[in-house]
């Protein structure tokens, strides 16, 4: 009787783990073909002859991604030419009429003014715009398309962050600042204390910061839409942001300063400056550029304005597009999207080009994988930080097509202002907008809406 039971349970154990073998199995089986129907979806097959499309961008190892992408479409190769930053050259080509690669990375705020001048060619036939959204969100359409139009893929999310000292914040006892009105304290602090050290600087030149910090603030200073651009960089926002920045720049506590030059990334190397506010992208030029502090630093959310409202914005990123000097629209349109989107590449991205966050949705099923402590930021996990950062960017826009011209007079503008032609550093905002309408008409365009913004 006893034996009878005993073969009976065993019997039983032997049939729950085929049942669970058989479920596991299934579950893989499931998984497999869900991401063969996501495949067939995103990536459709390539019909063409077998071709090399050539692509101009400064981002770091790409090659990894181009080999992946490869072996997935065995009947496009890629050659990818890295002359820095070529904006220079593009524009060269483009007044040339001929000589713009089959792919051409830009800065999301350049984008517009390439789409302006007819850089690009549509691709929508190969990515419409419901599979745009699906892959990398509402907000990103601004970045990539105009009056319906989808001309590339965005890669990189350029999320502000707020870049700290840990030690200098534990020398002097400071706080990491979660609103604007803490911030503002601390930087009083510091200054009070050693105002030897910075607690963060502005930049003299650089126009991203000053949109992306009114972007934070849930707002902006123009737009495009059904076929208008639209100016008004005096809102009551932008003018709250400006004040608020003001006042810091006006009483000393935080001083303009020229970023991105030796001396400037030698203060946060050796800690005369507390804290960098920047796209998350800046991690890499840290980990390049002030490689002595490392495990010094640390990553936190940007302060809010209103904590139980929290928004974010972006400080740069890029987006790769398809050129109208392109004879590959549909190889490149294929490519483009495979690089930004799909997980083999945006795991090539992160980590062998230090890309910490990547726009597309896709890049969620990887977060667990990759987010893994980080030395540089003294261990802290900081990949899943910064997509939840990522995910508050709610809001877009379209950047004006004279951002080269933006860029310059405001640094024209803070110079005037260092210089003392300029008394309170608020007045800057009202000054920048007349000239942006100034260049705007001379520039011939007619189809300008001035003191709003769209819905």
């Amino acid at each position: 009787m006893c034996k009878s039971i005993e073969k009976l349970t065993n019997f039983v154990e032997v049939e729950k783990v085929k049942r669970k073998v058989f479920l596991v199995l299934s579950l893989v089986v499931l998984i497999s073909f869900f991401s063969f129907a996501q495949d067939e979806k995103y990536y459709p097959e390539y019909n063409g002859k077998p071709v090399t499309i050539t692509m101009w961008a400064w981002t770091s190892n790409e090659d990894y991604s181009i080999a992946e992408f490869e072996k997935a479409y065995p009947n496009i190769k890629v050659q990818w030419e890295n002359f820095g930053v070529h904006y220079t050259k593009a524009q060269t080509a483009l007044s040339a009429g001929s000589g713009l690669p089959d792919v051409l990375m830009l800065e999301y705020t350049y984008a517009n003014q390439y789409m302006d001048l007819g850089a690009f060619q549509p691709i929508n036939k190969w990515l419409d715009e419901d599979t745009f959204i699906e892959l990398y969100g509402e907000e990103a359409l601004k970045w990539c398309s105009m009056d319906g139009e989808i001309y590339g893929t965005p890669q990189d999310s350029g999320v502000v962050s707020f870049f700290y000292r840990k030690d200098i914040f534990d020398k002097y006892g400071l706080k990491v600042p979660k609103t604007m009105e803490e911030f503002a304290e601390e930087a009083r602090k510091l200054h009070e204390m050693d105002p030897e050290i910075s607690f963060v600087t502005a930049p003299v030149v650089w126009v991203l910061f000053y949109i992306g910090e009114v972007w934070q603030a849930g707002g902006k200073l123009f737009d495009y839409d059904n076929g208008n651009w639209y100016i008004d960089f005096t809102n009551p926002t932008a003018e709250k942001v400006f004040e608020f920045w003001g006042e810091l720049i006006d009483d000393g506590v935080i001083r303009l300063e020229n970023w991105w030059t030796p001396d400037w990334y030698n203060s946060l190397n050796t800690g005369k400056t507390a804290a960098v506010i920047a796209g998350n992208w800046f991690s890499e030029w840290l980990r390049y550029n002030a490689p002595d502090s490392e495990g010094l630093w640390r990553l936190a959310p940007h302060p809010q304005w209103d904590p139980n409202n929290p928004t974010n914005a972006m400080m740069g990123g890029s987006g790769f597009y398809v050129t109208a000097h392109s004879k590959n629209p549909e190889a490149a349109a294929i490519f483009v999207n495979w690089l930004n989107s799909h997980p083999e590449s945006l795991k090539c991205l992160y980590t062998y080009s230090n890309l910490p966050v990547m726009v597309s949705t896709r890049y969620e099923e990887l977060i667990e994988e990759l987010d893994a402590p980080d030395d540089y930021f003294g261990g802290q996990h900081v990949v899943k930080m910064l997509w939840d950062e990522h995910k508050l960017v709610n809001t877009s826009f379209a950047s004006l097509p004279i951002m080269s011209n933006l860029d310059t007079i405001l640094g024209q503008l803070n110079q005037d202002y260092l210089d003392g032609k300029i008394k309170n550093y608020a007045d800057i905002l009202s000054l920048w907008e007349e000239e942006a309408i100034s260049i705007m008409k001379e520039f011939g365009y007619r189809n300008l809406i001035v003191g709003e913004l769209p819905n």
